[in-house]
């Protein structure tokens, strides 16, 4: 089994958004796409390996980015769909691996971002969200 069975086990955890909020998995929206959004990215980040040099434990990391035109907009989504959707919650057990609960352990709150909407000269409020979980091969 490849690290994206469980990077795809990890962001299925992710719910439906409302209608017209597109949602990328693992990548970026294009330069000429404009939000509103959620950008969803996994990725592993320490490794412990054992006395016999076999790696014995993993740490990953969740992180979900919303941008909308409201502040109001990335509250609803992080606080009333996310949150409740992501935190202490496990995968569904993809083959070969034991994956621990995600833990929300940083909050950005909404902020303005440096993108602007073209017809309003406002600018994008953003909000990140990371989580912590981790993984092994038994």
């Amino acid at each position: 089994m490849s690290v994206m069975d469980l990077t795809n086990a990890v962001l299925d955890l992710l719910p439906s958004m409302p209608s017209g909020v597109r949602v990328y998995r693992q990548e970026e929206p294009l330069e000429s796409e404009m939000p509103p959004w959620i950008i969803a990215r996994v990725s592993t980040d320490r490794h412990v390996a054992a006395e016999t040099m076999r790696f014995a434990a993993h740490s990953a990391l969740l992180e979900v980015r919303a941008v909308s035109t409201t502040a109001d907009s990335v509250n609803i989504w992080c606080d009333d769909m996310l949150i409740p959707a992501l935190a202490n919650r496990s995968p569904t057990r993809p083959p070969g691996y034991t994956v621990g609960q995600l833990t929300l352990y940083e909050d950005s709150g909404a902020y303005a971002a440096g993108l602007t909407a073209d017809d309003t000269a406002r600018r994008y409020q953003v909000r990140v969200l990371r989580f912590r979980f981790t993984w092994s091969r038994p």
